[in-house]
């Protein structure tokens, strides 16, 4: 299959998986708005911050076990170490996140005023689901791994399908009946492991008997390690960007603050998802095309893509003045909350434009074995995120949202044209003629 047919299939599935998730979010956070309330809504989405929180702490290893498996010069005998040895560390890690959400929850719970809005058996039960869907997702990262990798993207968005499912459509349609966040929780605990079982299956296809259980090995574990804790800093960043409004939002403003800076945050974050949807299909092609008769190729995919998303940037900023407001009235109906997200929804816009444009650049270092480029400048805008935030949180969640917009000013344009003199100086290395022998 040629490269255009290969990516376009692959960008296919993973955005068809996502515009499902992204319409049933849609017809969902406004029942779940209403049926839970403005102050739950925000309580239940800064206890749903941690599942993904903790994702991110695989330290890198995910992109780097992608990587090892997409190389075509892997053995069959490296895949089965490096998949192994994977799921080993997975599973540890997995133990240490379950038994750190429940302390840190348990100690949040107690301190923060936001929790007088539920009962403390809701809190107690929320908080032991939680931690058990953290571990089972966890587990379900490294098993994704797989698919990605050998660019099945039909059975990567099998996740899509049934968490993304419990969390929005299914989740609305319980809170209509239960509006409890801890029967939210358990009906997404039983989709968690209904993913875990299936892909379970699919990787004994790929790695039958002893092959499939866990076991360490040292050498390959260094070298996830090395490629996995180069990349980690910026995948901890991202998270930290996405979900440190909630903290500090929670802890400095007030519940209701949550719901309406999250509204329009997560609108922002679904729209610069599709193009990591796209980033994601993309990553483990670009590994496999760093070669002297591909790489160009290469170069000018990445140029036509970053035109097209800055164009898409640009008409998202036009439509969020010209009928934003309308479609948040429309959407969420709730005057006190449409006016309190509609100025932030405004301010996010801009950033959309800028962050959008990272996720391409981001897998193509990646893939040219410099994951910590991207590493330093996540940290960097997170740095500049909580500093800018607090200048201006005075100003509460809209302040916020101005510290998001201006980290983003002044990071996004550096890597950018880092990671074009990276590319220039791959493609001139790859194009020198081999030494003859």
């Amino acid at each position: 299959m040629s490269i255009k047919r290969s990516l376009i299939k692959n960008t296919g599935f993973n955005l068809a998986g996502y515009f499902y998730l992204l319409i049933a979010s849609f017809f969902s956070v406004s029942v779940l708005l209403n049926n839970l309330g403005r102050d739950v809504f925000g309580v239940y989405v800064f206890l749903a911050s941690f599942i993904s929180l903790s994702a991110v702490f695989d330290f890198g290893l995910s992109n780097a076990v992608v990587r090892k498996l997409s190389i075509p010069s892997t053995t069959n005998e490296d895949r089965v170490k490096t998949w192994k040895t994977s799921f080993a560390i997975f599973i540890i890690i997995a133990l240490i996140l379950f038994v750190c959400v429940i302390a840190i929850l348990q100690f949040l719970t107690k301190s923060m005023p936001i929790f007088g809005h539920i009962d403390n058996n809701t809190i107690n039960f929320s908080v032991m689901a939680l931690a058990v869907i953290v571990f089972i997702n966890h587990l379900n990262i490294h098993l994704l791994n797989l698919p990605q990798a050998e660019q099945r993207f039909d059975i990567f968005n099998s996740k899509t399908l049934l968490v993304g499912s419990a969390n929005t459509i299914i989740s609305a349609i319980v809170s209509g009946y239960y509006p409890n966040i801890s029967i939210l929780f358990a009906v997404q605990l039983i989709f968690h492991f209904l993913t875990f079982v299936f892909m379970v299956a699919y990787s004994l296809r790929f790695f039958p008997g002893s092959a499939f259980a866990p076991a360490y090995d040292k050498k390959t574990g260094t070298e996830l390690f090395s490629f996995g804790l180069r990349n980690f800093v910026g995948t901890l960043a991202g998270q930290v960007e996405s979900q440190f409004s909630n903290f500090i939002l929670g802890a400095l403003v007030s519940a209701r603050a949550i719901t309406s800076f999250n509204i329009p945050q997560s609108i922002v974050a679904k729209g610069a998802g599709v193009v990591s949807q796209f980033a994601q299909a993309f990553f483990p092609l670009s590994a496999s095309l760093l070669e002297k008769d591909r790489i160009k190729k290469l170069k000018k995919l990445i140029l036509g893509i970053e035109l097209v998303v800055l164009l898409g940037g640009f008409l998202a900023v036009l439509l969020t003045y010209l009928v934003g407001y309308q479609f948040l009235t429309w959407w969420l109906k709730d005057l006190v909350v449409v006016e309190a997200a509609y100025p932030i929804l405004k301010i996010l816009s801009f950033y959309f434009v800028l962050v959008s444009l990272t996720p391409v650049p981001t897998a193509l270092l990646q893939g040219l074995n410099k994951p910590q480029i991207p590493s330093f400048f996540g940290a960097l805008t997170v740095f500049f995120e909580i500093l800018f935030s607090f200048a201006l949180i005075s100003m509460g969640a809209v302040g916020v949202a101005y510290a998001f917009l201006g980290s983003v000013c002044i990071t996004v344009p550096l890597i950018l044209i880092i990671t074009w003199v990276q590319l220039e100086q791959e493609i001139s290395k790859v194009s020198q003629p081999e030494p003859l022998r």
